[in-house]
Order: C-alpha cells, then structure tokens, then sequence
C-alpha cells in the first residue's frame, strides 16, 4: 500500500495569497472611506451645534439693536456669528400695513469660520416683531 498525502501545489498557495490580498485592500479601503465620512458628520454636527446655540440666544433676546452674541454664549475662537435683520418681502397687500399686526421680520442667521471667514452654514428664520406690552398696561 502506498501512503499518498496531497498537498498543495505551489500555483494554489500563490491565487490564495492573491484573493487574501484583495480581500484585505477592500477592507481597508471601506475602513478608510468609513473613518472620514465620522470625521465630515462630526465636524457638522458640531457646526449645526456652533449655529443653533448662536440662534437660540438670538432668538431669546430679540432685540435688533444689538446682534452680537457674547463669549460666555459661544465660546468658539475660530467660528463667528453673523445676524442680519431685515422686513419680510414678497407679501400679499392684504397683509401689508394692517391695524393691530405686528410686522414680519426676517432673520438671517449665519456660521463663519474665522480663518477663511466662509459660511458653513445659515438658517433663515421669518418671525414677528415683538413689542412690550408695558405700554398697553401702563395706560389701563
């Protein structure tokens, strides 16, 4: 009787390596491609983050006078907050200049970065003018 033992040839050890190769360049690759899409969704979130912490202070002091938003609010070197304020267009006549209603105002509300001062991002928000009603109940 004769003892046969296969073995691999060297042909077949060679296509493995190859296949074992391949199959580990594309995961690397998708592990590369994985990491830095983290990295851009991080680096939003943080800049939506940057952008609604500026427009809640915005919104809660409603003043137009000053649209400055302090350093103990946003504590960001590298971002700006930039707030413009201006009378809402294209609306019906109907609803222009009526007794009792307060005007419409549109904010525009943008993030910049400092060192290339490029906006990252802006909202847009349309609101009423907000007046004291100290005036209404002092004359009472």
């Amino acid at each position: 009787m004769k003892n046969t033992i296969s073995r691999f040839t060297l042909l077949e050890v060679v296509i493995s390596l190859v296949i074992l190769s391949l199959s580990l360049t594309g995961m690397l690759r998708l592990l590369s491609h994985s990491q830095s899409r983290v990295a851009r969704a991080e680096e939003q979130w943080r800049e939506m983050h940057m952008l609604t912490q500026g427009v809640e202070y915005l919104m809660l002091a409603g003043s137009e006078e000053d649209l400055h938003v302090p350093d103990e609010v946003f504590p960001y070197p590298d971002y700006l907050i930039d707030c413009t304020v201006e009378d809402a267009e294209g609306l019906p006549e109907e609803l222009k200049n009526q007794e009792n209603q307060l005007p419409l105002k549109k904010w525009t509300i943008s993030l910049h970065r400092t060192s290339d001062r490029a906006e990252r991002l802006h909202v847009i928000i349309d609101r009423l003018e907000l007046q004291a009603k100290e005036d209404d109940d002092e004359t009472e």
